[in-house]
């Protein structure tokens, strides 16, 4: 009897350490997820005034820890349990549910995964020209291709087929996001609002150039990069360049990412591998084409290690000339790899300049101590050039690292001999100064640097008076310039992520990196939104184009081109 009740106590001791162990597993799995939302917390609540990509990249590794943590005591509570294969079987039916259901497309601009549910609403296919329509991709002595003219805008179906007025390249007409003349009334309804077209596009984050009746951009269609030009009133596919080549990135994606540029008859635009083109704006017969890894001798494979995101600079076009970012291997710097200047007329190169590796930015022209002269951002400096040799005036420091955290933004003049200078990847913004002192020596340096105000990513400042209206960390930005501080900032609920902007007169059009637009009012003083627009719903990098009353926006999947209403006298 006396055996039997030890052995009965025995079994009782057995059972009760593991049912202690399983407790103590349980307890382990609750404090893990307590301090993971703490910790995720208290790194989102910072991010808001340092930088929500670096945020949104510590708090996936610790929902990733987390998870490894929950997973492995949930797995030892089952063998516990005697249900050793529950928890594996149970991952693998999780794993196959979710690869079936849901397609992973990258990351955003902040590092949030992009994922999308396989049976969500497809985009309209691409089009093409059929066989017999096809343009000769070489000029043809003696063409008799006419010329379309502008007719007066009288009827309403004219206004829908001619811009009331271009945005011919990169950033709009004086390619600095700010467009004086608004030539549209601000719409109180969407239903106010017409949808000309909505059509399927390739990849890439290249914006639409739009003069009179055409719309031309850069996409990637499978292994081909298209240089495509769509009808403005119908979105019709009119003609099309086609090239080899090919690029992606798991951070990035595939395609192009530089806007064409629209000069006279011509248009000017660079591949993501460095092909450049000028073809006539109305056949889309080439004229001349370059290729600026045979001009840097540089092969592609070194190109996108130095390069990693594929080259986006728009085509400048600045007295008779075609300036963009060279490149070229490091023994290339001696002689010229930060800018190249082709003659618009057959591309043959004029010079060569700078001595920096190259970044994501395209050159401006600004007029800085009475020169008027180009500046570029390079990886790891910002410098000003004459127009006419490419001579280096100035340098001024300005770290990036073109296969890292990138220089992406342009500068943006601001004030009489300034301009502002932005970034992201925990980066900040400057506003510089370019003086001559008594020997007639150029001098770069900042007024102010910040690391809180006008951290632009992949968009640029838009400056109206002393106020600059940037997208700083995601948030829409109002900044005093002279000063370097914020007057107001959107909030968290309403932020536009890392998308675009432009400034039309009175009004923000702001494109969210989510695909909505919104406008607000240009007030100094506090932050109104008037309006959201539906309009794409994946992510989206490229910059939105307005023309007089239509407003184009794209990004790597389908474009729609709205007409927005009449201004009222």
């Amino acid at each position: 009897m006396e055996t039997h009740d030890q052995d009965c106590q025995a079994d009782a001791t057995e059972e009760v350490k593991p049912s202690r162990k399983v407790k103590k597993r349980g307890r382990r799995i609750v404090i893990g997820l307590l301090l993971a939302t703490a910790l995720i917390a208290v790194i989102q609540h910072w991010a808001e005034s340092t930088d929500h990509q670096f945020a949104n990249m510590f708090t996936i590794l610790i929902l990733i820890a987390v998870s490894i943590q929950v997973v492995w005591n949930l797995h030892w509570i089952a063998v516990q349990k005697g249900k050793r294969w529950h928890v594996p079987l149970a991952g693998l039916l999780v794993a196959f549910i979710t690869s079936m259901l849901f397609d992973f497309e990258g990351f955003s601009g902040e590092l949030i995964p992009q994922i999308r549910f396989t049976l969500s609403k497809t985009p309209p296919s691409l089009q093409e020209i059929p066989a017999s329509e096809q343009i000769p991709l070489l000029a043809e002595e003696g063409s008799n291709a006419e010329s379309e003219t502008n007719p007066s805008l009288d009827s309403t179906e004219e206004e829908r087929r001619y811009a009331l007025s271009d945005f011919p390249q990169f950033l709009g007409e004086q390619r600095n996001g700010v467009l004086s003349n608004r030539k549209f009334s601000i719409p109180k309804t969407t239903s106010e609002i017409e949808t000309l077209w909505n059509i399927g596009i390739g990849k890439g984050w290249a914006s639409f150039a739009v003069v009179q009746d055409r719309a031309i951009t850069l996409e990637q269609r499978d292994n081909q990069e298209y240089l495509t030009c769509y009808r403005l009133n119908d979105g019709a596919l009119l003609w099309k360049i086609t090239h080899d080549s090919f690029h992606d990135d798991t951070f990035g994606g595939p395609g192009p990412r530089s806007t064409p540029t629209i000069h006279e008859d011509r248009v000017y635009a660079q591949g993501q591998d460095g092909t450049v083109w000028c073809v006539e704006w109305l056949t889309g017969k080439i004229i001349w084409q370059v290729e600026l890894l045979k001009l840097a001798n540089w092969t592609k494979e070194a190109s996108e290690a130095a390069i990693t995101w594929a080259r986006s600079g728009s085509p400048l076009i600045v007295d008779g000339l075609c300036v963009l970012p060279f490149g070229g291997p490091a023994e290339k710097a001696s002689s010229g790899r930060s800018l190249i200047a082709l003659s618009l007329d057959e591309g043959k190169v004029q010079w060569t300049a700078g001595e920096d590796q190259i970044s994501y930015a395209s050159a401006m022209v600004l007029n800085l101590a009475g020169q008027r002269q180009i500046v570029s951002v390079n990886e790891k400096s910002i410098t000003g050039h004459l127009i006419e040799s490419g001579e280096l005036l100035w340098s001024f420091d300005w770290f990036g690292q073109s296969n890292g955290g990138a220089n992406c933004a342009s500068v943006i003049a601001a004030g009489q001999n300034q301009f502002l200078i932005g970034k992201g990847y925990g980066g900040g913004s400057a506003l510089v100064e370019v003086t001559r002192d008594e020997s007639d020596s150029w001098i770069a340096e900042a007024v102010w640097t910040s690391s809180r105000v006008l951290k632009t990513k992949f968009t640029h400042a838009c400056v109206d008076g002393s106020i600059a209206y940037a997208i700083n960390n995601g948030h829409l930005e109002a900044v005093n310039i002279p000063e370097g501080l914020s007057n107001w900032k959107q909030s968290r609920r309403d932020r536009l992520g890392q998308g675009q902007l432009l400034l039309v007169d009175d009004v923000l059009i702001g494109q969210a990196e989510s695909g909505e637009i919104v406008l607000v009012e240009a007030d100094p003083n506090e932050y109104r939104e008037l309006i959201r627009l539906p309009a794409l719903t994946a992510k989206t990098w490229n910059i939105p184009s307005i023309a007089g009353r239509h407003l184009l926006v794209r990004n790597d999947r389908e474009a729609y081109c709205f007409l927005l209403p009449a201004k009222e006298d």
